[in-house]
């Protein structure tokens, strides 16, 4: 039995994650990546842990951060932990664009508690992923289609779930609009947990980051606290055309693609507002209501022990 270590910060985060996956007894592919921090496209994969954190907002052991190349897109940013023993599935956690990754530690840790190896994923363009041409520091999305076909190669090159290790698919604010878009015909998939789903009063955002304007909400206090300690998570300005994406996105959603081979999936659908015209002609899906992310965890335990 071999438990899986964090990397000294002498070894590059860039290495295939050869430990993660003796853990999980996978293998990691299509992971390879450009040389250099400033390379064009990619992403940042060193992110130190800020002084004072709470120990319930820390990674899990053995967290690895690395970059994912789908085509001619920037990297996408992943990591991935695992438990010390043989896990019973993938959870796969898609992170909202207003927030870096790191936030999801927390949901991280419960997950390997429970025995699911845990991916979080960033989208090209967003958190702490690789930009696109001529990108600043704002948040952009050239197709809303990036996310969905990034994420969908993810699952399949990387992840690669099987029958006796299915998917579990956790979205945040636009990770959410992902996780409903994704087609999950070929995958062993459990269900999905889709949370917050990103709208248009979720348009306003700060001009740019600065050190004394720390959010109200639990999970934005945890994101300041990254972004002081790491100058590349700083991304915090939706542009024009990131939220015109997200609109199509969500416009696209009006109803789940039964196509998409999701009926025998339960779908749970987390947050407040009208939930439920994403429900629309879905026959394993239901609205909890959740103010806030402290609501959450009841909820995301739930669905943790879906077909468990």
């Amino acid at each position: 039995m071999l438990t899986a270590l964090p990397l000294p910060p002498s070894l590059s985060r860039r290495r295939l994650l050869a430990g993660a996956a003796v853990g999980i007894g996978g293998i990691l592919a299509g992971c390879t990546r450009s040389d250099g921090p400033d390379q064009t496209g990619a992403a940042f994969t060193d992110s130190q842990i800020p002084p004072g954190l709470s120990p319930d907002a820390y990674p899990p052991a053995g967290f690895v951060w690395s970059g994912f190349k789908f085509g001619t897109l920037p990297e996408a940013r992943y990591g991935v932990a695992a438990p010390p023993l043989n896990p019973r599935g993938h959870l796969l956690i898609l992170a909202d664009a207003r927030y870096p990754a790191e936030v999801y530690f927390g949901l991280a840790q419960q997950a390997v508690l429970d025995k699911l190896s845990v991916w979080l994923f960033e989208a090209p363009g967003q958190g702490g992923s690789g930009k696109y041409l001529l990108q600043n520091q704002d948040i952009v999305l050239p197709d809303f289609r990036h996310p969905i076909k990034a994420a969908e190669a993810f699952v399949t090159e990387v992840i690669r779930p099987s029958p006796t290790k299915p998917l579990y698919l956790f979205g945040h604010g636009s990770g959410a609009l992902t996780a409903l878009a994704m087609d999950a015909r070929n995958w062993p998939l459990r269900g999905v947990l889709a949370y917050a789903p990103w709208d248009a009063s979720h348009s306003a955002s700060p001009a740019e980051w600065h050190r004394e304007d720390e959010p109200a909400d639990a999970w934005g206090k945890v994101a300041h606290r990254w972004r002081m300690a790491n100058p590349d998570l700083r991304r915090v300005h939706l542009s024009e055309g990131w939220i015109k994406q997200m609109g199509e996105a969500r416009r696209a959603l009006s109803g789940f693609r039964l196509e998409l081979g999701r009926a025998a999936a339960p779908v749970i659908l987390a947050g407040t507002g009208d939930l439920k015209a994403l429900c629309s002609g879905h026959t394993s899906c239901e609205v909890k209501s959740v103010v806030s992310e402290d609501e959450l965890g009841p909820v995301f335990e739930t669905f943790l022990s879906l077909g468990g």
